[in-house]
């Protein structure tokens, strides 16, 4: 189903509740998921971390890959959740930010109308018998905030790594078994050579704005390109 994202209305939605989706179904026809620089380090055990170019604007945004196929993944499925990190931009389903300021009093809180988490009779309640935000539906709206400042920050990792040319094409090829092997296009990764090969100041400079644990995360994570390909070998599409 296509989504229909509009801003959160206290009359409009005030009888809406929201279930509470622990398998993270509306994410299991998404083989990638936009992941901050902050949640490199937790995701690194669980999923492959690489960049991805924006066709729109031809920036980079880095992501967790769930799956090797568009429309395909083998983390979330099934009802079942196969990774002890779940990603903020999956946590925060079906709401999101209106607006590209890390400030709550102009950020828009918007949701998906056509999700299926909503409802009139099961969950938590998005207002209050007052047409006040419920508690939860307030939480929803600091973890927003907290979103925007820290992609904001990712977007200025991602910057540094550009500017600084340590991003290049990750050439990959895979074995699928009887399906032969395959190879991964479109993704970046960060080139080892070129950090090996960077001025001292430069380095000084990751160390100082703490870049380094998030480059580190990110080449460890390509190990878990291997546990993809075990999923992926038990996977039945949903």
């Amino acid at each position: 189903m296509t989504s229909k994202v509009v801003p959160l209305d206290s009359v409009k939605h005030c009888d809406l509740r929201v279930k509470v989706d622990r398998s993270y179904s509306h994410i299991a026809q998404q083989n990638m998921v936009p992941l901050m620089a902050f949640e490199f380090l937790p995701a690194s055990t669980n999923f492959p971390i690489v960049f991805v170019k924006q066709s729109e604007t031809g920036k980079f945004k880095s992501v967790a890959l769930m799956g090797l196929e568009n429309g395909e993944n083998v983390v979330f499925s099934d009802g079942k959740v196969k990774t002890n990190y779940v990603p903020v931009n999956i946590k925060r389903y079906p709401f999101s930010a209106g607006a590209a300021s890390a400030d709550e009093a102009s950020m828009m809180l918007c949701i998906d109308e056509n999700s299926q988490l909503l409802n009139n009779s099961e969950g938590f309640a998005i207002f209050d018998e007052g047409g006040q935000p419920s508690a939860e539906t307030t939480e929803v709206t600091q973890l927003l905030t907290d979103i925007l400042a820290r992609d904001v920050a990712s977007d200025v990792f991602v910057d540094f790594l550009v500017e600084h040319n340590l991003i290049e094409p990750a050439e990959l090829t895979l074995s699928l078994g009887e399906e032969g092997k395959r190879k991964i296009n479109g993704i970046y990764k960060i080139s080892e050579e070129a950090l090996n090969e960077l001025d001292d100041d430069v380095v000084l400079q990751l160390y100082h704005h703490k870049y380094l644990p998030a480059i580190y995360a990110h080449l460890a994570s390509l190990g878990q390109f291997n546990r993809l390909l075990q999923l992926k070998a038990n996977f039945t599409p949903s």
